[in-house]
């Protein structure tokens, strides 16, 4: 599903003073800047990527890992 990008909700959001990162999508390639508390909301081994140590959220266009850009 590809919407424009004005009919496309925002997942993440945040406010003018939240400090954002950039992130991408290892499956499809979708970028989004995230929140850093949506980010470091981690708890557990699970939700951070094996390869880069990186959070992981999920993707809001195709529902696969979306890890911090380098």
């Amino acid at each position: 599903m590809n919407l424009k990008e004005e009919d496309r909700e925002i997942p993440f959001g945040g406010t003018p003073k939240d400090i954002l990162i950039d992130f991408k999508c290892k499956k499809c390639g979708y970028e989004e800047q995230v929140p850093d508390f949506v980010a470091f909301e981690c708890y557990s081994e699970e939700d951070f990527d094996k390869e880069s140590g990186s959070p992981i959220v999920l993707c809001p266009e195709c529902d696969a890992d979306m890890i911090m850009k380098k």
